[in-house]
């Protein structure tokens, strides 16, 4: 692509999967429009916790890629994610969850933790977005919507623990 713009869009129409051109006001566009956001967020969370610590990194870079290849997934022509990654992100939620919540907690804390939370509910519009455009008529393999009700889990579990770590304190509510 030799410029960033192409104007093919200026009409209010993109190219969705397989060369289809559909409004951008499309349950996959929109799908897409989540997962990006999602992804964006947990890309700002990086940058802010890596301040702090760099515990998370690895698990945040990962979970970055995956929402990528969940998009992918969805073009139709091959699952680009499986349940090792449901798995691993269990095993993140394992590793962080250590002691439960007997009570809701206020989203928030330092920044980084602040936007692990942004990203977590992002993550759940994106996983809304994908049962919708099920709902519409598009055939979506169940395993996308694991994969991403597992991710806003361990993006949850990632956040109480950098909480915690970082020396504050959850916020309960009754």
């Amino acid at each position: 692509m030799g410029k960033l713009y192409t104007r093919s869009g200026d009409n209010g129409y993109t190219y969705a999967r397989l060369g289809e051109k559909v409004p951008k006001s499309h349950p996959l566009i929109e799908f897409y429009g989540a997962l990006d956001e999602a992804n964006s967020m947990i890309g700002l969370a990086r940058s802010l916790l890596d301040q702090l610590t760099k515990e998370y990194d690895n698990e945040l870079r990962y979970a970055q890629s995956l929402l990528f290849r969940v998009g992918f997934s969805i073009t139709g022509r091959e699952l680009k994610v499986s349940e090792d990654d449901v798995k691993i992100l269990e095993d993140i939620c394992d590793k962080y969850y250590s002691e439960p919540l007997r009570k809701f907690i206020l989203p928030g804390g330092p920044p980084g933790v602040a936007a692990l939370h942004v990203a977590r509910t992002l993550v759940r519009r994106a996983e809304r977005k994908l049962v919708n455009l099920r709902e519409s008529g598009f055939e979506v393999d169940s395993l996308l919507i694991k994969v991403l009700n597992r991710l806003s889990d361990a993006l949850f579990a990632t956040a109480l623990h950098a909480t915690r770590k970082l020396g504050y304190s959850l916020e309960e509510i009754s």
